[in-house]
């Protein structure tokens, strides 16, 4: 991408919890834009009027600390780990403060989104019109595509995915079945064994479960603790291991097959009241399912259970319907970005939030990502020399912002990254950004002392 960026305009898909970082982001650095966002408010997943909003006693895996962005403050009041109300409230409440509702478009979905010789072509459903603009920005979500599995055989019971699982009204008076193992399946086991006393839990295969909260911190808060000490990672996963087996223990004594890998090789999953229901046998563990026979659902360890409810918590795909995901994509379906965000080769085209922290949240991660686009954005306008060291690195680089072992397992494994070294790495890109990072196009100082402390602080 070549010529002046003032005389440019980009073109921003969704205002969910990656979107809006992305909308406050270019419009305090003046830089042109459209978002699109196909609901009538904010939030995405967590707005209560989505299609694909969340489950309604879901409550955030990640700490508050490790989720807000970084210059906007919660409540004092709220807890360590927010529900899908309060974090709804959140996001609405930060693009109220920053101004950011008048710059967005709502009840405008995308269609379709082209690349052309110079740019992009952007067509709006229920629209002919392109509309075209000299980059893309996509920020549309990835946990709405739901994923189902194949048995053998024909259940006769309800059967969902529990992306369609939106209140623990549609739990009451059944005998239900959860097969999956990450932190939507145990929400709504949880649920499950409170309103009829027993559910069943099928998984393939054990992952880690830990608690929400150790020695009085969020967990995710000590994990990023500890991040900073200056030991091996090879010393500090034996150290987390010791520390699953004091809090946790071993696997077979809650019934359990011991995971077949080793932690943080798969996404472990947060977890409380899972395991309590788990000693007090409101929830059954049973393996892989063999084959399903009516209501009756068999195992591969030759067990079977009547079941009325079947919900396959089994993830998402990685979808982006109004494009060619060769653009994000390689062939091994893994992230052809840097930093899962810059095209390697042209400066039009940037995702924000395609990533999966082991520990730690996406909003914040996403607000880094949007600081730098903009970063970048401005450098290409106001510092030619910081753009073509950008575009150098993101060319070449791949930086070490994992745990240092490789993840395994399901497809969001390959965009596994560990929230600290992620942090810190786009902390230190914004640093030798300069004050790029904190001007406008025509040189305005932005107001960014909060958010500078914010990112001292971060390190």
């Amino acid at each position: 991408m070549s010529g002046n960026v003032k005389d440019k305009r980009y073109c921003i898909i969704g205002a969910g919890a990656c979107g809006l970082p992305v909308v406050k982001a270019l419009a305090e650095r003046g830089i042109a834009f459209d978002c699109f966002e196909a609901l009538g408010d904010v939030g995405g997943i967590w707005n209560p009027q989505s299609p694909h909003r969340v489950y309604d006693s879901t409550h955030l895996n990640s700490s508050m600390k490790l989720t807000r962005y970084r210059d906007f403050n919660a409540a004092e009041d709220l807890p360590y780990y927010l529900s899908a109300a309060q974090a709804e409230d959140y996001l609405r409440d930060y693009a109220k403060h920053f101004g950011l509702y008048d710059k967005i478009t709502f009840n405008a979905e995308v269609a379709r989104a082209e690349r052309t010789g110079e740019g992009w072509d952007v067509t709006l459903k229920g629209e002919s019109a392109r509309k075209h603009y000299d980059g893309l920005i996509v920020a549309n979500g990835h946990h709405w595509s739901p994923r189902m599995p194949d048995y053998e055989g024909t259940f006769t019971g309800e059967v969902i995915h529990s992306h369609d699982v939106k209140s623990k009204d549609q739990l009451k008076g059944k005998r239900v079945l959860v097969v999956g193992a990450g932190n939507s399946a145990v929400d709504i086991l949880a649920d499950a064994a409170v309103e009829n006393g027993r559910a069943v839990h099928s998984m393939r295969r054990t992952y880690y479960f830990f608690p929400k909260m150790v020695f009085g911190k969020p967990t995710d808060q000590f994990v990023d603790l500890t991040s900073r000490w200056p030991l091996p990672r090879s010393v500090m996963r034996w150290l987390y291991r010791m520390g699953m087996g004091v809090l946790v223990g071993k696997h077979h004594r809650y019934g359990l097959p011991e995971p077949d890998h080793d932690l943080f090789e798969a996404h472990p999953t947060a977890c409380t009241a899972y395991l309590d229901h788990i000693v007090h046998g409101r929830i059954v563990a049973k393996p892989g399912i063999e084959r399903l026979d009516g209501k009756t659902v068999h195992f591969n360890d030759g067990t079977s259970e009547e079941v009325d409810m079947l919900i396959f918590a089994t993830g998402y795909e990685l979808t982006f319907p109004f494009m060619d995901a060769s653009n994000v994509l390689n062939e091994a379906g893994r992230s052809k970005l840097f930093l899962h965000c810059f095209d390697r080769t042209s400066d039009d085209f940037f995702v924000v939030g395609l990533f999966e922290p082991a520990e730690g949240g996406v909003w914040q991660l996403a607000d880094y990502q949007a600081k730098l686009i903009g970063s970048f954005l401005v450098s290409m306008a106001r510092a030619p020399e910081k753009a073509e060291w950008f575009r150098d690195l993101k060319r070449e680089a791949h930086p070490d912002i994992g745990h240092g072992i490789p993840y395994k397992g399901t497809m969001w494994h390959k965009f596994e990254i560990q929230h600290y070294r992620f942090r810190k790495y786009m902390k230190r890109l914004l640093k030798r950004f300069g004050t790029v990072s904190e001007e406008a196009l025509d040189g305005r100082p932005l107001d960014t002392e909060t958010a500078r402390q914010e990112l001292d602080e971060a390190a």
